[in-house]
C-alpha cells in the first residue's frame, strides 16, 4: 500500500486463473442507503458546485467509474445485516444521492481502517484539491493513531518528509487562523508564513493586517519579521524599568538603613546580594557607631 496511488486498489490484468480474476474484477450494484461514508475521510467539507457538476455529469454519461467500498457486517435482532463503507469514491456516492440513484456500482475491498484512511488521503491528494487543515488532520491521524513517522506518511502520500512536516505544523495555528485557511481566505503559503510569530496573540494580529490588506505571502513574511523584531525589542526595556526601579526603591531603603551612601545590590535568581566598601578599620567602626545611635 505504501507508495502506491489510488490505482493500486483497482483490478488490473495479472497472471491469476480466469476465476479468481472474475472475483477480483466482479462489480456489484448495491443500494445507495447501504452505503456509509468513510470515518477516515480526511476531507470534512464537500464543494455543493462541484458536487452539482458531478451529478451532472454522471446523469448524462453514467458512472464510469465504480466506487470501492469495505463489507461490513452488524448481528441484530433479525439476524446478521450488511452494510457498506466507503473507501474511494465519496464525492461519486454524494452525487448519486443527489440524483436520487438507488443503487450505484462498487467494487468490495476488504481494508483496514489504516488502509482506508490512506486510500482516501491518496484519492484526494491525487486530485489536489484537498483543503490544507484536512491534510494536516489526515497526516496527524495517520501519526497519532497509527504511529506513523513523517517519512512513511510522505511514501504514502507521495511528497518529501519535509512537506509532511511543514503540513502538521499548520495544526499549531490559532484556530482563527485554521478557519481562514480551511475557508480559503488564506493560502497555505500565508499560514506557514504566520507559523514565524513568536505568539499567538501576534498571529491573530497579523492575521487581521493580511486580510484587510491583502498582502502577498512575501509581503507577510516580511510583517512577520518586523512584528518578531519589535516585540523582542519591547521586551527587555519593560523589564529594565522594572527592575531598575526595585533596585532604586531597595537602595534608597537599604541605604537609610544601614546609613551608607556607596552601597551595590546584585539581584541573583534565589538571593540578592548587597555590597559595600570600607577604606579602613577605623571607617567601619566609625560607621557602627552610627548605627548604635
Amino acid at each position: 500500500m505504501i507508495g502506491k496511488g489510488i490505482e493500486s486498489l483497482i483490478p488490473k490484468k495479472d497472471s491469476s486463473t480466469n476465476e479468481e480474476r472474475v472475483r477480483k474484477d466482479f462489480i456489484f450494484w448495491i443500494e445507495t442507503e447501504k452505503i456509509k461514508p468513510n470515518p477516515y475521510q480526511p476531507r470534512k467539507e464537500f464543494d455543493e458546485d462541484s458536487l452539482q457538476s458531478l451529478a451532472d455529469s454522471i446523469k448524462k454519461y453514467g458512472m464510469l467509474q465504480p466506487i470501492i467500498v469495505n463489507k461490513i457486517e452488524k448481528k441484530n435482532e433479525k439476524g446478521i445485516s450488511c452494510e457498506y463503507q466507503i473507501v474511494a469514491g465519496e464525492r461519486r456516492w454524494r452525487a448519486a444521492k443527489m440524483l436520487g440513484l438507488k443503487q450505484i456500482p462498487a467494487i468490495i475491498k476488504e481494508q483496514t481502517n489504516r488502509e482506508r484512511l490512506e486510500v482516501a488521503l491518496i484519492e484526494n491528494i491525487q486530485r489536489k484539491n484537498l483543503n490544507p487543515i484536512d491534510k494536516a488532520e489526515a497526516f496527524n491521524q495517520l501519526k497519532k493513531e497509527f504511529g506513523l513517522l513523517d517519512r512513511e506518511i510522505a511514501k504514502i502520500s507521495g511528497s518529501s518528509r519535509e512537506a509532511v512536516t511543514n503540513t502538521l505544523r499548520i495544526l499549531g495555528l490559532p484556530e482563527e487562523a485554521k478557519v481562514a485557511l480551511r475557508n480559503g481566505v488564506i493560502s497555505e503559503g500565508h499560514a506557514k508564513a504566520l507559523l514565524g510569530a513568536k505568539e499567538a496573540k501576534l498571529i491573530n494580529e497579523l492575521l487581521e493586517e493580511v486580510i484587510s490588506n491583502g498582502y502577498s505571502v512575501r509581503e507577510t513574511e516580511r510583517r512577520v519579521k518586523e512584528r518578531n523584531a519589535g516585540a523582542m525589542a519591547k521586551k527587555p526595556e519593560i523589564k529594565k524599568s522594572v527592575e531598575s526601579g526595585v533596585d532604586e526603591f531597595l537602595e534608597k531603603k537599604v541605604k537609610q538603613v544601614l546609613n551608607l551612601e556607596d552601597i551595590k545590590i546584585e539581584k541573583k535568581r534565589s538571593f540578592i546580594r548587597l555590597s559595600f566598601d570600607f577604606s579602613s578599620e577605623d571607617e567601619i567602626n566609625q560607621w557602627l557607631k552610627k548605627l548604635r545611635k
